[in-house]
């Protein structure tokens, strides 16, 4: 009754100052702010991520590891005086401990009120930054979690206080003194354990077998902070209880046979510690901001702008040096600055890695988020899925991972939707109940390929020619005109969507449509290959970086166009092939296939461009590839590979056909770079309307 009249008091007070308008109040200064959020979101991210691993398999580690970020975060919470949140994490720590002791058993029913717990924590923690109540009803949450802790051990046990827990309480709390005597002891390598210690109720004097105990235990340890305290159980100060923090080498086993030989002591318990930060006292955390030094996004652009001017600069110092070499021969001052050109170049290279790496992150950063998306989704549908996760520690730079989100977000709920059968269908067909969905990524080739894959009922192009006809998107007689890759293409356009009937999911037919045209931004490919009745697989292609990128450079007259290396298949010089014509449209036999060509000089309306195909023998083709559709890019010579900075178009121009952006060349001169997607695009579109006419 204690514990619920306090958290409807809480819950009130929070409610009258939502209805008044007043801000909340916490014990946190607005500089320690990233820090309190860094932390708690490490520790709801673990239970969320420990809750979903345990409930398709038990593991005691991750069960123990989920008990201590629990655990931290109510001290945490209980320190910047967050109340609320320190009580429900309070009860989820309760929960947790009662699963590692056997006495509680993690049903999908169980699960999802530990999620909804965590989403409120999340919630709670918002209202430290905005000051402002979420609304959250921890009355409510506490209640539905009721009906689990009466299942499970109650750690309100006898001879426990009610209100008693490693910093839940002001007069618990660490200072800073004390936990940094605590990792000191850590990186001593002593175990450091929170030892809670009771005395019987017919105990004749309390106060004394307390004391006792605490000899005990610095016989073996390192008291860190204790209490009550010393003098306060010499003044006969304490509730029956005594709670602890020690350094020890010897194990809990051990510890807890010291304890045994203290009489009259009705219970103990002793479990490893993690030392929470206090966030108010800034010599707490110094150790780590010494380590570390916080830098914003923002800078971050900035200095990958100044190290892109930098590249640009040694490319432009290197063609005068080689000039100047080759008119005066490299003797005396030149000789000496093609020495510092060399260093200088060493030099910005060396800057330009340290800057990207600075950039990265690793891609488990995105990845965390979609364990709990595909099991919400699953849910809701009344399908099993099983998530696969692989890659996790591919880096890729975090503007990449910024866009990329999106388009992962759309194929897993396409996957789970879409793909994956309802268990009945799948018991029919032969399958196992519960379907996969793999998610991987890794590096092949300086890119990153990531791959979404689905054991489900994969894609039927019969299907998707219909509702590309129902929508208006094809005739029937261009429906019936395209192959299957050809009509699988199709599930990338907008407004086309083959479910029965909107739901919260799909049906609206603008999933996939976004999954491509964030990709397009990134300069990337994205591929589908599927399987009737054998799964989908989804293979993304993109570049590791925005900033600088590897490139060909083509000549165009006497203009210079660069192409992006991500989407070259390969090269090759017209003279070594036939040029024919099939429908108007020039192409060329190469590998066993018929491959378009695009004249670059004509798709530009570059001046001189006559009315035939003019053929030099200086003239290239360079294939380029978006997903399974390839082009040759006829162009009037190739002028070699090139590092270069992308300069972005200024939103004056808006979009420009065929056109990503440009580059400075070493010269000084400017060169555009080649739309691979949007070439692309372009001739599958012309090929459409060629078929219309």
């Amino acid at each position: 009754m204690y514990f619920d009249v306090q958290v409807c008091f809480r819950q009130a007070l929070c409610k009258v100052k939502a209805i008044m308008g007043l801000p909340l109040t916490f014990d946190i200064e607005a500089d320690e702010i990233e820090i309190f959020l860094q932390d708690v979101n490490e520790h709801l991210q673990t239970m969320e991520a420990g809750i979903l691993r345990l409930e398709r398999a038990a593991d005691p580690e991750t069960l123990n590891e989920i008990f201590r970020a629990a655990h931290t975060l109510k001290a945490v919470a209980a320190t910047v005086g967050h109340q609320q949140m320190a009580e429900l994490t309070h009860t989820l720590e309760t929960l947790f401990d009662a699963m590692r002791e056997d006495e509680l058993l993690l049903t999908p029913a169980v699960t999802d009120e530990l999620l909804i717990a965590v989403d409120a924590l999340k919630e709670l923690r918002d209202e430290v930054v905005n000051l402002q109540s979420s609304g959250v009803d921890v009355v409510a949450i506490l209640g539905r979690l009721r009906g689990p802790m009466e299942n499970a051990v109650d750690d309100q046990k006898p001879g426990f206080s009610a209100t008693r827990g490693f910093s839940g309480e002001a007069s618990h709390r660490l200072t800073p003194r004390e936990i940094a005597q605590a990792q000191k002891c850590r990186q001593e390598g002593y175990a450091i354990l929170e030892i809670d210690i009771a005395v019987a109720a017919e105990c004749f004097a309390p106060a004394a077998r307390l004391l006792q105990a605490a000899m005990a235990l610095e016989e073996v340890g390192q008291i860190v902070a204790q209490h009550p305290s010393q003098p306060d159980l010499l003044q006969d100060r304490h509730d029956g209880n005594l709670w602890l923090i020690l350094a020890a080498q010897a194990d809990q086993s051990a510890i807890e046979e010291r304890l045994t030989d203290v009489s009259e002591l009705s219970e103990f318990r002793a479990r490893p510690c993690a030392i929470a930060p206090i966030y108010a006292p800034q010599d707490a955390i110094q150790q780590e901001r010494e380590k570390t030094v916080r830098i914003s996004v923002e800078r971050l652009d900035t200095l990958m702008n100044l190290v892109g001017e930098l590249v640009t600069d040694r490319t432009r110092l290197t063609q005068l040096e080689e000039t100047l070499s080759a008119e005066f021969g490299k003797n005396g001052n030149i000789g000496r600055l093609g020495e510092m050109v060399t260093h200088f170049g060493r030099v910005v290279g060396q800057l330009q890695g340290e800057v990207m790496q600075a950039r990265m992150l690793p891609i488990e950063h995105l990845f965390e988020k979609f364990p709990r998306l595909v099991r919400d989704l699953a849910r809701a549908a009344g399908k099993q899925v099983n998530l696969v996760i692989a890659g996790e520690a591919t880096e890729l730079d975090r503007s990449v991972i910024e866009i990329i989100g999106d388009p992962l977000i759309h194929l897993l709920r396409n996957a789970v939707d879409h793909g994956i059968e309802p268990p009945e269908e799948r018991a029919a067909a032969g399958k196992r109940e519960t379907g996969s969905i793999w998610l991987e990524a890794g590096h092949e080739e300086g890119q990153i390929v990531i791959t979404v894959k689905d054991d489900g009922r994969g894609i039927e192009p019969a299907r998707i020619r219909a509702a590309a006809v129902e929508r208006g998107l094809l005739s029937e007689e261009e429906a019936a005109q395209l192959d299957d890759d050809a009509a699988i293409s199709l599930i990338f356009e907008p407004n086309l969507s083959t479910a029965e009937e909107i739901t919260d999911v799909s049906g609206r037919g603008v999933g996939l449509d976004v999954v491509r045209t964030n990709v397009k931004r990134l300069s990337g490919a994205v591929v589908v290959e599927s399987k009737v009745g054998a799964g989908t697989t989804f293979r993304l292609t993109l570049p590791l970086t925005l900033a600088i990128v590897q490139a060909m450079l083509v000549a165009l007259g006497e203009d210079v166009y660069a192409i992006p290396l991500t989407g070259i298949v390969e090269t090759l010089y017209l003279s070594d092939v036939t040029v024919s014509s099939v429908k108007g449209v020039p192409v060329i036999h190469w590998r066993d296939s018929v491959l378009p060509l695009v004249y670059l000089r004509r798709f530009f309306s570059h001046p001189g461009e006559e009315t035939g195909f003019l053929e030099t023998s200086q003239q290239a083709v360079v294939t380029v590839a978006w997903g399974k559709q390839q082009i040759g890019l006829v162009v009037d010579g190739l002028i070699g590979k090139r590092e270069i900075v992308i300069k972005s178009f200024s939103p004056i121009l808006g979009n420009v056909p065929g056109l990503s952006g440009c580059t400075i060349l070493g010269d000084g001169r400017i060169a555009l770079i080649i739309d691979v997607p949007g070439l692309v695009g372009a001739r599958l579109q012309a090929q459409r309307q060629e078929r219309t006419t």
